[in-house]
């Protein structure tokens, strides 16, 4: 199953040769909020997903990070060999590594135009991964509920995206749309007695239900 998970850039500096080289975090441990419609649950409203540290910080999870292509918004489809030259403009340049309950990554954006947009606004960055979602209701160990959990985490790709378009009137994040489910928060949660009330509204040109 396709997720996104967006967080800030921050940290970034020029090299000599004019690429940016940016620090971030992305992907964190805990439980977030998904539409239920867009993991496989349509008769939820909300689900909860917990993502365990121990699959979170797992080395196959860590090391997927090496190397992956950072991405202009989210694609369409996965970035492999065959579309990378089309949709990268840069790459997390060194491993990932344990922050907290954040992964912490170095980038390097080397696209002029990728490196203009970050410069002026646009630095939010949204992580494009595959994982299995386990289902069962638990509880995190903070004490706090869940129905299903993450496993088995594979980052494809990190998308630039914009932070307005992600704010918390908005329930699709940046790019979810073409590429798979994205948190929501407790502001964008549907009233009870509205669960059921469906509209067509569109979203950066892209009607959603």
């Amino acid at each position: 199953m396709n997720f996104t998970d967006a967080v800030a850039v921050s940290g970034t500096r020029r090299t000599a040769d004019g690429y940016l080289v940016a620090e971030a975090r992305s992907v964190r441990t805990g439980i977030q909020l998904y539409a239920g419609s867009e993991v496989g649950k349509p008769g939820l409203p909300v689900v909860r997903v917990y993502r365990p540290a121990d699959q979170v910080f797992a080395d196959a999870s860590l090391q997927s990070f090496t190397h992956a292509p950072v991405t202009m918004d989210h694609p369409a489809e996965a970035v492999t060999a065959d579309n990378w030259k089309k949709l990268a403009v840069g790459e997390v340049s060194t491993a990932a590594k344990k922050d907290g309950e954040w992964v912490h990554l170095p980038l390097i954006l080397k696209d002029a135009a990728a490196i203009e947009a970050v410069e002026t606004g646009k630095r939010e960055l949204s992580a494009g991964y595959t994982c299995e979602l386990v289902w069962g209701d638990g509880v995190a160990p903070d004490g706090s509920a869940f129905d299903a959990q993450q496993s088995n985490i594979k980052i494809n790709h990190l998308a630039i995206v914009d932070r307005a378009r992600a704010g918390s009137k908005a329930r699709i994040g940046d790019g979810a749309i073409s590429w798979g489910a994205a948190p929501v928060t407790n502001d964008q949660q549907p009233e009870k007695e509205k669960i059921m009330t469906l509209k067509t509204v569109t979203v950066d040109g892209i009607p959603v239900e």
